[in-house]
């Protein structure tokens, strides 16, 4: 890892104030909501949160630059380039169903080296640095060691505007769904890949990603001691699999049966 203190903790709290805690509740007191496009929605918290976001960054890191959902980039190009999704989840936000999260994540040279993922419902923070490990609330996690499928649990995640045949994905998750324990899908990426790397669940598969949705949780699964596949540009729209060795790799010879992949695996 580079020699430049990335105080995420510090970012991450004063990220947190955007947010008000009451007895274990997320008081939502401003819920402007646009549609970006069909079935794509976008709440004032997103927009608020990111602008916040991106001026406490680039206040601690004025030379690195900023991507978020919602806005775009700011700051200077170069090799430090973090990624925000301001709400992560934005529908189940909406419906008022508390799986939705803050990613935060930092990449140094195209590598993330640094991610956080704070979840308001449960005041629950993921985060990890490179060579330093995983964590949630200052307890160090990792993945579960389980060479079971029919133990195993597995997330996945498509876009409401699939790019591809519908079709394709549907035939991937049949074929898992009849060998593994159980299927689920939460909704928010960036918190699926945190409860992998917690031992939650076992595996996940993911479509249609863009980065600021799972940068930050790409550096916690790798430090919690899972192992990712990208299929795609990790930089524009890809697919993520993802999980202990056994169940990621069975994933990923599913997929491949039904869609071409050209991977990369960390």
């Amino acid at each position: 890892m580079p020699n430049e203190r990335i105080d995420v903790t510090g970012v991450l709290n004063e990220i947190l104030s955007r947010y008000e805690i009451y007895e274990g509740s997320l008081l939502i007191t401003s819920i402007d909501i646009e549609e970006k496009g069909e079935k794509d929605f976008v709440s004032y918290v997103d927009k608020a949160s990111e602008e916040r976001i991106k001026e406490l960054i680039l206040n601690y890191f004025p030379d690195h630059e900023v991507v978020g959902e919602e806005r775009g980039k700011e700051g200077k190009e170069g090799p430090y380039r973090w990624y925000i999704d301001p709400l992560d989840g934005t529908k189940n936000y909406i419906n008022g169903f508390p799986i939705f999260a803050v990613s935060v994540g930092l990449v140094y040279e195209n590598e993330p080296i640094v991610g956080a993922v704070y979840l308001p419902y449960y005041d629950q923070l993921y985060w990890a640095a490179k060579n330093i490990g995983a964590y949630k609330n200052g307890q160090r996690i990792r993945v579960k060691e389980n060479n079971s499928l029919k133990h195993a649990g597995v997330v996945y995640g498509f876009p409401s505007r699939s790019r591809r045949d519908i079709s394709i994905y549907l035939n991937i998750f049949k074929e898992v769904f009849y060998e593994v324990g159980s299927m689920r899908r939460p909704g928010a990426a960036a918190v699926d890949i945190c409860m992998v790397a917690e031992g939650i669940f076992d595996g996940m598969m993911e479509f249609e990603m863009k980065p600021w949705d799972i940068m930050a949780g790409l550096i916690i699964l790798k430090e919690a001691g899972g192992i990712y596949t990208i299929n795609g540009n990790p930089f524009e729209v890809f697919d993520v699999f993802a999980g202990n060795s056994y169940v990621h790799d069975f994933i990923v010879n599913v997929a491949r049966k039904h869609m071409e992949i050209e991977y990369v695996k960390k």
